[in-house]
């Protein structure tokens, strides 16, 4: 969302779109939203305020990442509940939602330090009793998008190699990719979550507006670690 409320966002309004999905928001009734990260296009505190007045409306705490527009100093303001200065947990049921913060100042590209990737190991140790699911704002894996996989996540290698020995990780979700994007990867379901403004048709070299509209991923974690994923719609 840029500052400025009539700015457009490749042709579209994103107060608008992001608005037109708050009905199916609401009517959904989550226990908590995750932002997945590009909350503002320009780091602007006046974006920031204007997404936090409209997801106020949905009666659920709000869960962020930073994305490689954002601005973490200004953002976390609006958005306590993030991974301001390190890995955040957030405890729900027998879920931990584990964010991320891979983002690195000045690149559009994404990656993880040695020392956020040995948190995440020491977090991940200290919840064999839960199921959990990783947040981040770069995809960890290729969406078959030549225009964003080119700013993946880099040393994607290093961030498995933690992950993959905990079997109780269920679930990777990320932004960044402004498409849907589900697969498997061994018993842990990949997610890559569509864009509130503009979305790309999936498997192309450039960007390709998706005319289907702004969209958001609901997700429902059950008790045995099971999950089920799918789109809502706005417009």
């Amino acid at each position: 969302m840029p500052r400025d409320p009539h700015t457009p966002y490749r042709g579209l309004n994103a107060d608008r779109n992001l608005a037109s999905l708050l009905p199916a928001i609401r009517r959904w009734q989550p226990d908590l939203l995750l932002l997945t990260g590009d909350v503002s296009e320009d780091g602007s505190a006046a974006a920031y305020g204007r997404v936090s007045a409209q997801l106020s409306t949905a009666g659920a705490p709000v869960l962020a990442l930073p994305g490689n527009h954002d601005d973490p100093a200004v953002m976390r303001r609006y958005f306590p509940l993030g991974p301001w200065g390190g890995l955040h947990a957030y405890e729900k049921r027998n879920w931990l939602l584990v964010l991320l913060d891979s983002t690195e100042p000045g690149r559009v590209s994404g990656g993880f330090s040695d020392a956020a990737l040995y948190q995440l190991e020491q977090c991940l140790r200290g919840a064999s009793n839960r199921h959990v699911l990783i947040a981040l704002h770069h995809q960890p894996v290729l969406v078959n998008s030549l225009w964003i996989d080119r700013h993946a996540l880099e040393r994607a290698d290093a961030f498995w190699s933690v992950v993959d020995r905990f079997p109780q990780v269920r679930c990777i979700a990320w932004g960044h990719v402004h498409q849907d994007f589900h697969a498997v990867r061994g018993e842990k379901v990949l997610m890559g979550s569509p864009s509130t403004v503009a979305n790309c048709l999936p498997g192309r070299e450039t960007f390709t507006l998706d005319t289907g509209g702004p969209a958001c991923r609901w997700l429902e974690l059950n008790m045995d670690g099971a999950l089920e994923t799918g789109l809502l719609r706005g417009l």
